[in-house]
């Protein structure tokens, strides 16, 4: 694939870094138009971007660390915050997004199920968007593979093993998420139940990684050999589709 786009002596423009910052906008391009669909002020959501930045790659990183090699950066503490070599996770980065938006609702006294419904789907489009840069990267690749679709990563700069034919994982979660968002986009208009659009993607998030996880090379383990995200994932799913049962029964009960 392709870890380095340009490089000029030293110098090395890494592809992973361009297609989250893409995948950052797109996201922030989309909850501004969903704001303004809902009435809510888009200014707030530019406003907020910067402290989901922040707490978005804090929790992603911490995320990495715990759960890859924590040996590995007691002995390089260093590395800890170099992001550019690879090393996210996305539900660290999830998770920290949350806390931030609870954060901030709080101080801007807004109400947080209405305004995580708005980001649901710019949250939902940017994540499938930001899976192309593990895929250039290959610092998240399949199991080995003897699949006709399977990839071969050849760059020494990549992270992956090579010259292996591994399943697309990437792909295969890039096509997950994707779907999620359908999901998310075609539902955000049905009900006017707060948070019904943010759980909806919570559920389809949780659900889609936990799935895409069996073909994963290098998953973060949470314990007894069970990938971390495998974990979380099946957590944040149970937990979403029992907040859309609560929301449904206290539906019925206002109809």
């Amino acid at each position: 694939m392709y870890p380095v786009l340009i490089r000029l002596g030293t110098f090395e423009l890494r592809s992973y870094g361009i297609i989250l910052a893409l995948s950052f906008f797109l996201a922030l391009w989309l909850s501004a138009r969903e704001a303004k669909r809902s009435g809510l002020d888009p200014a707030l959501i530019h406003d907020f971007a910067f402290y989901a930045l922040l707490g978005g790659i804090v929790g992603a990183r911490i995320y990495y660390v715990v759960f890859s090699n924590p040996a590995y950066f007691v002995q390089k503490p260093w590395e800890i915050v170099a992001v550019w070599h690879g090393g996210i996770g996305i539900i660290g980065a999830l998770l920290g997004g949350f806390l931030t938006a609870l954060w901030y609702c709080r101080k801007k006294q807004l109400s947080f199920w209405r305004f995580a419904d708005t980001l649901a789907p710019g949250v939902a489009l940017g994540q499938a968007a930001g899976v192309i840069a593990c895929l250039l990267n290959g610092d998240s690749y399949g199991k080995p593979a003897d699949v006709a679709w399977a990839i071969t990563y050849t760059d020494p700069r990549a992270l992956a093993p090579l010259n292996i034919p591994l399943h697309p994982v990437e792909i295969y979660e890039m096509a997950a998420y994707l779907l999620v968002f359908l999901l998310v986009w075609q539902t955000r208009g049905k009900t006017k139940t707060p948070g019904f659009a943010f759980l909806t993607y919570v559920a389809g998030y949780g659900a889609a990684r936990f799935a895409v996880e069996f073909f994963r090379g290098n998953p973060a383990i949470f314990a007894w050999g069970i990938p971390a995200a495998q974990v979380f994932g099946a957590a944040l799913a149970l937990a979403a589709v029992a907040g859309i049962g609560v929301l449904a029964r206290a539906g019925r009960k206002t109809a």
